[in-house]
Formats: structure tokens, sequence, C-alpha cells
């Protein structure tokens, strides 16, 4: 990742910046219950970022990655559903 970073910092540098200000707003602004949908499409992002660069999907490290984020956002729509929608 570093030196995908260390090439690609003209991408990578605007859109943390940019999504962290828009984050900044939208989780001061809006209802906490928007917050991990929000979180959730952001790992989308950077883990798309991480993986596109490499051109094979399907190899063990792309895969592990791509399962882990599909992990964790199951886990915050599991979280999402149990609290704000039946709790």
């Amino acid at each position: 990742m570093t030196e995908t970073l260390k090439k690609k910092r003209w991408l990578y540098l605007p859109i943390t910046i940019i999504s962290f200000i828009l984050g900044i707003i939208y989780l001061t602004k809006i209802a906490d219950y928007l917050t991990l949908p929000f979180l959730s499409a952001l790992l989308i992002i950077v883990t798309f970022l991480e993986v596109y660069p490499d051109k094979n999907y399907f190899s063990k490290k792309n895969l592990i990655k791509i399962i882990s984020a599909l992990v964790i956002i199951a886990l915050a729509l599991w979280y999402q559903v149990a609290v704000f929608i039946l709790g």
C-alpha cells in the first residue's frame, strides 16, 4: 500500500481530504442513524482503491481485503437494523 500511495498520491490525497471534510460535516449535521451507511460507503471506496491497482481481483490478498470489508459492512448493517430500526 505504501508504494501505491507514493505513486498515486495525487489521487489518494484529495479524495482523503474531501472525504474527511464531508464526513465531519455529515456526521455533525445529520442524525446518528446515518453514520454507519456513510462509513460503510467510505470503506467500500477505500477497499476499491486498495484492490484496483493490482488488476488481480481474485488473488488471495485481495480476496481477504474484499471479504473483510464485506464482513464489517454486514456487521454495521446488523447493528443498524438491531439498534435503530428494531430498538
